[in-house]
């Protein structure tokens, strides 16, 4: 959330829960409470950590009064809820139903990179389907473009970057599973695919090492000849530098 709103709102729903705090203690609010004490009430819960309860409080306040500041509280804090109960699915879409319907709130950017979150909560292991992954890496991505100035940025780009290592991770396997095998031909290309787009992960190098294996048993001296120079130039600080020289040294007195 950025700050200077952020303030703003802050100081807006102090007023209101302390309007209606007194409130807080009884079990429930009657039908002629006002949306001030109904957010208060709810907001006490919430923060008792009772989230089921006030998931029911917050969804009855948004469906009574669907405008103004009290729903744009409301609806964020029965996204907060569902997230909290680890209801990811239908987090994502009470935090969607807020950005459609609010989309200048000062509650946007967080819901966006919680949308980012749920996604990155429900991705499996590496060694499983990623669709929820790619989703994550979807929606912190729209999250770093359109909220450079929020305050979530840095835990939206460590998120990101933890999905993309994920990701790179499952095709280097892939790769390494298939050298295995014997199957180079096969590695090669997912070693290749974690040096097109995983580039910035932590299995670059590895990739591009074990892709000269692979080329060596291929009989390709000339391409791993180059790839292992890549590697020396590109990741000049790798554990397989000296590997890789000494792969290099024994191409060269072949020649």
């Amino acid at each position: 959330m950025q700050k200077n709103i952020r303030l703003i709102r802050t100081a807006a729903l102090a007023a209101s829960i302390v309007i209606g705090f007194a409130c807080s203690g009884r079990q429930s609010l009657s039908r002629s409470a006002s949306p001030a004490d109904a957010f208060a009430h709810a907001k006490a819960v919430f923060d008792k950590k009772d989230y089921f309860k006030a998931k029911n409080l917050f969804t009855v306040i948004v469906l009574n009064h669907p405008a103004g500041e009290t729903f744009e509280a409301a609806q964020y804090y029965l996204a907060e809820s569902h997230f909290n109960l680890k209801e990811y699915i239908e987090a994502i879409s009470e935090y969607e139903k807020l950005i459609r319907s609010m989309p200048r709130s000062a509650y946007v950017d967080d819901a966006q990179y919680k949308i980012g979150l749920c996604y990155f909560r429900l991705s499996p292991g590496y060694a499983l389907d990623q669709e929820y992954t790619y989703k994550a890496i979807d929606q912190f991505q729209k999250f770093l473009e359109e909220y450079p100035d929020s305050e979530l940025r840095g835990e939206g780009e460590k998120r990101l970057s933890e999905c993309r290592e994920k990701l790179a991770r499952k095709e280097f396997k892939t790769g390494e599973l298939y050298t295995k095998m014997g199957h180079h031909k096969a590695a090669i290309i997912s070693f290749d695919v974690v040096l097109d787009q995983f580039y910035d992960t932590s299995f670059a190098d590895d990739a591009l090492y074990l892709k000269a294996l692979s080329h060596l048993k291929l009989g390709e001296t000339e391409a791993a000849d180059l790839t292992l120079r890549s590697l020396l130039v590109k990741y000049p600080d790798s554990p397989y530098r000296s590997k890789a020289e000494s792969r290099l040294k024994s191409l060269a007195g072949k020649g």
